[in-house]
């Protein structure tokens, strides 16, 4: 397994903007109005470090722009979902998180005790797809691959 490559400050700061931008972009193409709630929620789901909950942009997002609500960050991260821009984590508990800076299926290894959620690289997933639906039937159009531990600080205590 590969750990989550870590990118030196400048080079995660371009990334950040560059998806930032790319973002912006792909909804003004589309025909969405580009607001200031819109891209303060842009700004908070590519600069979060994390994969954050929808309540987790809004405390960010309000900040800036108090007068947003929790609705539009949902219809936002709906319109971006929708787009295929960003994923989706959901958990039985409801606490859906979101990714929106690797719009393609990827794995994630989550934490079963501080819930935190990891983005990992696994080689030899290419085929699964093409694998599964030959043994199920089923025309396969999406897969979500989630492993489930310890992270590395939660194992320290």
């Amino acid at each position: 397994m590969r750990r989550r490559q870590s990118y030196p400050v400048l080079q995660r700061k371009e990334f950040v903007d560059a998806r930032f931008e790319a973002l912006r972009q792909k909804l003004l193409l589309s025909g969405h109005r580009i607001t200031p709630q819109r891209l303060c929620v842009l700004h908070a789901l590519t600069n979060s470090t994390t994969h954050p909950s929808a309540e987790e942009i809004y405390n960010q997002v309000h900040k800036t722009c108090p007068t947003t609500s929790l609705a539009t960050i949902y219809k936002t991260l709906q319109t971006l979902k929708d787009m295929g821009e960003v994923i989706e984590l959901e958990f039985s508990d409801g606490s859906n998180r979101y990714d929106g800076m690797r719009a393609q299926t990827h794995p994630h290894v989550v934490c079963t005790q501080c819930n935190k959620i990891t983005d990992i690289d696994l080689t030899g997933l290419d085929d699964i797809n093409q694998l599964a639906g030959d043994q199920s039937g089923y025309q396969i159009d999406h897969r979500r691959i989630e492993f489930y531990g310890l992270c590395g600080d939660c194992q320290e205590h």
